[in-house]
């Protein structure tokens, strides 16, 4: 089920509490599974059948989905924005404006769609169209994991301040 206009809506949501675990739903179906790793973003993947690992690599500048035929899906920071690469086609992750949070995802200069953040720490939802599930929840995954930086970035300032 699509909305009007042939979007549909994906949500990658924290299970509960402190878990680990995020579902992945399309239009209200599950599709997949992600488990975080620790404190960092990494983890395995199960989407639609298939596993990978969502890895991030070069301190943080960089993320990547492998699977086992190879690196599925790439992105990489490029000053602001992030070059995202996910089965030949290229997107660029970008913050709708400079702030605030949300993020929105762009191909050959068209808007697809916007990542917003559900309740904090908790989760990821965005309309974005015709794009490919693996490029979507790739994407999305990566948005969550900036987002899980700052607040940890965020907190780190707090908690040095003495606030």
């Amino acid at each position: 089920m699509t909305r009007p206009g042939g979007r549909a809506m994906l949500e990658i949501t924290q299970k509960h509490g402190w878990s680990r675990d995020h579902e992945i739903v399309l239009d209200g179906v599950a599709v997949g599974h992600w488990r975080r790793r620790g404190r960092r973003s990494g983890g395995p993947l199960e989407l639609a059948g298939e596993t990978s690992e969502f890895h991030v690599a070069r301190w943080g500048r960089s993320y990547e989905l492998r699977a086992a035929e190879g690196v599925r899906a790439s992105a990489h920071r490029a000053g602001r924005t992030w070059e995202v690469v996910c089965d030949g086609a290229a997107y660029r992750l970008e913050r709708v404006s400079r702030f605030r949070r949300p993020w929105r995802l762009v191909h050959q200069g068209r808007d697809l769609g916007t990542f917003t953040r559900i309740r904090p720490g908790r989760g990821v939802t965005a309309e974005l169209g015709s794009v490919p599930l693996p490029a979507q929840v790739f994407a999305g995954l990566v948005v969550l994991s900036l987002w899980q930086r700052q607040d940890a970035a965020t907190a780190g300032a707090v908690a040095a301040s003495g606030s």
